[in-house]
C-alpha cells in the first residue's frame, strides 16, 4: 500500500452538500486504499435503496489475497437514517478486514454517531468554497489538475462568468486547459473567447428583446438559455442581473460623459450596439428590472416560485 495499515482508518465518512467535492475526495482516498496489486475494485452501492445486511455482509468478507474489502456507499443519508442503530454498532467495532466509506450531504456533530466515528475513523470535510475563496480556488484547481497558471483577475472574471459551482468551473477550466494547449498559463481573453462572449449574447439578446417590448423573442432567447447552459436555470437569475447591472452601469458612465467606444470595448460590442442598447433602456428603466431580478430571486429562494416561473413573468412584466 502506498500509506502503511496503520494510517488506513476501517471506516470514512465523505461529508459535505457538493457532490463534486466528495468527489474529489473520494478519488485520492481510494488510491491511498489500492493496495497496488492491479486487483483492487471497491464494491459501491446506491445508500437510497441497499439493504444494511448486504453493506456489512460486503465489508466483513475477507478478500482472497488478504487486502481490505473496500466498500463505498454513495447517497448515504437514508441509508444512515434508516440504519442508525445499527450503524452506532458496527462503527464501534468495525470490520478489521474492510474499509466502509459513506458519502452523505450531512453527518450532524451532535450525533451519537457522529462522536463514534470520529473517534474511531475519520470524517473528512467536503464543502465547496464560499464565494470569497472562489477565485483561489479556481487558482489552485488550474495548478493541480491541469498544470496551468491563471491570474486571480482572471479567476475572478470565470467566478462572475459562471458562479461559484466548484463542477461547472471544475469543467470550463479543463476547456480552457485543452484551449491554451502549450501555453503555461490560462488569460483572460481565452475565459472571454470561450465563456464569457457566448454568455454576453444570449443574456443582451434577452435584454434587448424587452426593451423592444418583443415578449415572444424574449421568450424564445430565454429558451435558448435553457437549452444550452449546463448551469441554467439555476444560473438564469444571477446571469440577466449580471446583464441588467452592465448595462446600468455602462448608462451612467455614459451620461457622465465616458467615452462610448471605450465603453463598448469593455463590454465586447460595437460602439453602434451599444448605443442603442442605452438609448432604448432609460436608468428607470434598468433600476426596475434590477429590483424585480432581486425580488425573483428571493421568491425562489424561500419556494414562493420556480426560477422558470419568475424569469417568465420578469420578461412579460418588461416587454409589455
Amino acid at each position: 500500500m502506498p500509506e502503511s495499515t496503520s494510517s488506513i482508518c476501517s471506516i470514512y465518512v465523505l461529508v459535505g452538500a457538493d457532490r463534486y467535492m466528495r468527489r474529489e475526495a473520494l478519488m485520492p482516498l481510494l488510491k491511498q486504499l489500492d493496495d497496488g496489486t492491479g486487483l483492487f475494485d471497491p464494491v459501491r452501492f446506491d445508500g437510497s435503496d441497499v439493504a444494511l445486511a448486504d453493506v456489512l455482509d460486503e465489508v466483513r468478507t475477507a478478500t482472497l489475497l488478504g487486502g481490505l474489502r473496500v466498500v463505498v456507499v454513495d447517497n448515504a443519508d437514508s441509508f444512515i437514517s434508516a440504519n442508525r442503530a445499527a450503524m452506532e454498532r458496527y462503527c464501534t467495532e468495525p470490520s478489521d478486514t474492510g474499509c466502509l466509506i459513506l458519502l452523505c450531504n450531512t453527518l450532524p456533530r451532535n450525533t451519537r454517531l457522529f462522536k463514534i466515528i470520529q473517534s474511531s475513523g475519520r470524517i473528512v470535510p467536503c464543502d465547496a468554497p464560499k464565494s470569497g475563496a472562489v477565485a483561489g480556488w479556481i487558482v489552485e484547481r488550474a495548478r493541480v489538475a491541469y498544470d496551468k497558471r491563471i491570474a486571480v483577475s482572471a479567476a475572478r472574471n470565470l467566478q462572475e462568468q459562471l458562479g461559484n459551482d466548484p463542477g461547472i468551473l471544475d469543467t470550463e477550466l479543463a476547456k480552457l486547459s485543452a484551449y491554451a494547449g502549450d501555453r503555461a498559463e490560462i488569460r483572460g481573453e481565452d475565459i472571454q473567447a470561450l465563456t464569457g462572449h457566448h454568455r454576453e449574447e444570449k443574456v443582451f439578446a434577452v435584454m434587448d428583446a424587452l426593451s423592444e417590448g418583443d415578449t415572444r423573442s424574449a421568450l424564445g432567447y430565454w429558451q435558448q438559455v435553457l437549452d444550452t447552459d449546463r448551469a441554467a436555470p439555476g444560473r438564469a437569475i444571477a446571469g440577466l442581473a449580471w446583464g441588467v447591472r452592465r448595462l446600468l452601469q455602462a448608462r451612467y458612465d455614459w451620461e457622465q460623459g465616458a467615452n462610448l467606444g471605450s465603453l463598448a470595448r469593455s463590454m465586447y460590442t460595437n460602439p453602434d450596439a451599444l448605443r442603442r442598447r442605452l438609448e432604448m433602456a432609460s436608468l428607470d428603466d434598468l433600476e426596475g428590472r434590477r429590483r424585480d431580478l432581486l425580488e425573483a430571486d428571493l421568491a425562489v429562494k424561500t419556494g414562493a416560485s420556480t426560477v422558470e416561473t419568475a424569469i417568465e413573468r420578469f420578461i412579460v412584466k418588461h416587454s409589455t
